[in-house]
């Protein structure tokens, strides 16, 4: 009986053990776990990304021709919704502004941010 009880006790601590690391796992830290966007939709922002100008040799023609590509993204995923129209919006100012609009330059660079969240290494 002795060795029936010893593999149940082990077995039972790695348990209460591993069970809080599955849970902080599973939540992300802070319960602020961000979920992957579906790869298609990663993919479509990745060819629109990938198309223009070099975004630190000409950022307002890179943003510019990302523009019309982004709005066209129509997605359920409403953290990547929220970062596209985010970035239209900056991408917009900063075109019209000529690349002066240094508020449009540092929200381009949240949303990018926001975008690689679900889409890792997707934005710029």
């Amino acid at each position: 009986m002795k060795g029936l009880l010893r593999p149940r006790s082990v077995a039972l601590a790695s348990v209460i053990v591993a069970a809080p690391l599955w849970s902080a796992c599973s939540t992300g830290v802070g319960g602020a776990h961000a979920a992957a966007a579906p790869a298609s939709l990663c993919q479509t922002l990745n060819g629109i990304f990938s198309d223009g100008p070099d975004p630190d040799a000409d950022p307002v023609g890179y943003a510019l021709s990302q523009i019309k590509g982004l709005q066209a993204i129509h997605t359920a995923d409403h953290a990547v919704s929220s970062a596209v129209r985010t970035l239209v919006a900056a991408d917009q100012a900063l075109v019209s502004s000529n690349g002066s609009d240094h508020a449009a330059t540092s929200t381009i660079k949240k949303a990018d941010a926001r975008i690689n969240t679900s889409c890792p290494g997707v934005a710029s």
